[in-house]
């Protein structure tokens, strides 16, 4: 089955699918069980149904399969064509594709917002939750060596040490740039 752009868009927009994409390409090939121990808060269920969607829409595929008990266990990697759709993407210059990804990503990010707004006992000042921006001058390789600075701070805190620690999604953008931005600022 070819990968189709709404599914994507759909895991790119689901807190859990995201989360299951974001630790394969960390962690390479994994089973769910070892989904599970890498982030102890996901319901089993969800995560099994989830894989399976993600299966079925061509995001996912099976790389291996064990025979554990009378279980058969699967082995669970990002489809090559997954990151093959980012590249068409950018060799065919298609800002609507573009678009749409970026509009999956702001969804989730406003979905997060949303479900945390409505929890009983928010805390604004001590939960840890934020937002800001902040406009910068740059050319196309400083912005590229911001990101790979802040990935370099950001790494180790992507693999839970620490009971203690809850997981947080820091979400970066950075805009197009502004094309009457005043150059002499």
């Amino acid at each position: 089955m070819a990968m189709e752009l709404e599914p994507v868009m759909e895991c790119l927009g689901n807190p859990l699918k995201a989360r299951v994409m974001i630790m394969i390409k960390e962690h390479g090939p994994l089973t769910a069980k070892q989904m599970l121990s890498y982030d102890s808060k996901i319901p089993q269920a969800s995560l099994y149904r989830a894989l399976k969607s993600m299966e079925e829409h061509s995001i996912l595929v099976t790389v291996a399969e064990t025979k554990v008990r009378a279980v058969v266990e699967k082995s669970y990697a990002l489809n090559d064509d997954l990151r093959g759709r980012v590249d068409q993407m950018v060799r065919n210059n298609d800002g609507e594709v573009y678009f749409k990804l970026f509009m999956g990503f702001a969804f989730n990010l406003m979905r997060t917002f949303e479900n945390y707004s409505k929890r009983e006992g928010v805390d604004l000042k001590n939960d840890g939750s934020g937002f800001f921006a902040v406009p910068v001058y740059a050319t196309k390789e400083e912005l590229e060596d911001m990101y790979n600075r802040i990935l370099e701070i950001i790494r180790p805190a992507q693999t839970r040490t620490s009971a203690d620690q809850e997981l947080h999604t820091l979400a970066f953008v950075a805009t197009p740039p502004e094309k009457n931005a005043n150059k002499e600022e």
